[in-house]
């Protein structure tokens, strides 16, 4: 697997080494009769062809995710884990060896074991956004193709470190916002990018607060919880259990050291749809506009992009109304609850998942398989991410900011660039 090419469009019909050694096994000593299962039958993929996969971050998320993945008729097969808390440890082991009916699984406290071991093809990536970056990086290096959940990373700075990597490397990897095209996008874009709507200059989304500054009081850490290593790449803090809860509602997510808040864990969801259903999800703001300020009276952040498209990015809760998702074309506009007002005109040729995959995960497998770049490819995710971060950015310094996505920097402002890149523990640099 890790010698393959990735491609764009494109199928390779090469068998890699772990194929053509199951091949050549079962013409050679097939008996008479197999179990259905060992041929692949009923839906599954036999085991010779499963791709070996390790998570990292055994928590909320990760836990949901790994479910999809052991789903056999994925073609992979879940037999690693790593987290820094030893009862997450045990819980995936004891979840997965009771899933798949043996006592296989391996655990381990640090991910840097599940690279270093050449039998795992795959690394799925599900701990707090700070940790993102540096195990995508260090696993592209290591020949792993990689599911990462989003928002995908931190800093403006790793969005570019973690695409690079990815290219380098040449590896498979998907960013995990599902909601893309499942919510949004497969209802949305045929209908825009027809040109029904006519010329869209406009868009709105919503979302709650932007990553704050943490001061919870010290607590006892727990028992078998590797709190330094959880802290990462993240400034030294005492233990809170706010500060590392893995609650959707809240816990680490709202926090500046950790995450961009709601902006970039729910942006990653509707600006990330958003920027799919209008085509420009490769690019990067030109300019943002803090709320309540001359060039933007109104008490909500402002993206503008090249040729003058705006996003406006209301606050749950706030003075403004509350958008899902909201297209605004000179010929209508468009949301979720009125879709069927508007039909496409033609049939434009847009982004899909691949292979009539019905969902990010399958997105990901038909392309690990095939090397092909993924829906959510790193270079999507990245571009989301970083804009997500802007506007935490221009709401901390509650001025416009001009940005300039050639040099990762704004423009005349060194104040604002000392936020593109968060200062890391020295043995949790990325370095590629």
């Amino acid at each position: 697997m890790t010698q393959k090419n990735v491609k764009d469009n494109k199928k390779t019909n090469c068998l890699n080494r772990r194929e053509l050694l199951a091949a050549a096994a079962i013409s050679a000593a097939s008996p008479l009769f197999l179990p259905s299962t060992v041929l692949g039958r009923d839906g599954q993929v036999a085991p010779n062809e499963q791709i070996p996969l390790a998570l990292v971050g055994y928590g909320n998320r990760g836990s949901d995710i790994i479910r999809g993945f052991r789903d056999l008729r994925r073609g992979f097969r879940a037999v690693a884990f790593a987290d820094c808390r030893a009862n997450a440890r045990e819980r995936a082991k004891h979840e997965t060896d009771g899933h798949y009916k043996n006592q296989d699984s391996k655990i381990y406290e640090k991910y840097e074991d599940l690279l270093d071991r050449d039998d795992i093809d795959v690394i799925v990536i599900a701990t707090p956004d700070h940790w993102h970056t540096k195990i995508a990086v260090e696993a592209c290096k290591a020949g792993k193709d990689i599911f990462s959940e989003k928002p995908l990373t931190h800093t403006p700075m790793e969005s570019r470190e973690i695409v690079a990597a990815a290219r380098k490397y040449n590896r498979v990897c998907s960013s995990g916002s599902q909601r893309v095209w499942e919510d949004y996008g497969n209802k949305m874009v045929e209908i825009v990018q027809s040109g029904a709507l006519g010329e869209v200059k406009e868009a709105w989304f919503s979302t709650n607060h932007e990553g704050k500054d943490c001061y919870l009081p010290a607590q006892e850490i727990p028992k078998g919880f590797n709190w330094d290593l959880w802290l990462g790449p993240a400034p030294w803090r005492p233990y809170n259990s706010e500060r590392c809860s893995g609650s959707y509602g809240g816990g680490w997510r709202r926090w500046w050291d950790y995450g961009n808040g709601f902006f970039a864990d729910w942006g990653a969801h509707r600006l990330g749809g958003i920027l799919y259903i209008l085509g420009i999800d490769d690019q990067e703001p030109i300019e943002m506009l803090p709320p309540n300020c001359e060039a933007n009276p109104q008490d909500c952040v402002v993206y503008i992009y090249k040729g003058g498209i705006k996003i406006y990015h209301t606050l749950e809760g706030g003075t403004m109304p509350k958008h899902d998702v909201t297209i605004v074309g000179s010929e209508g506009t468009i949301t979720n609850r009125n879709l069927g007002r508007f039909k496409p005109i033609g049939t434009p040729k847009i982004r899909r998942y691949s292979g009539g995959a019905g969902n990010i995960q399958d997105d990901f497998c038909y392309c690990v398989k095939n090397r092909l770049r993924p829906f959510q490819d790193f270079q999507y995710g990245a571009a989301t991410a970083t804009a997500c971060q802007l506007a935490n950015i221009v709401v901390r310094m509650g001025r416009p900011l001009k940005w300039d996505a050639e040099k990762t920097a704004f423009i005349n402002d060194d104040m604002a660039n000392r936020f593109v890149v968060k200062p890391k523990r020295g043995q949790y640099e990325i370095n590629d």
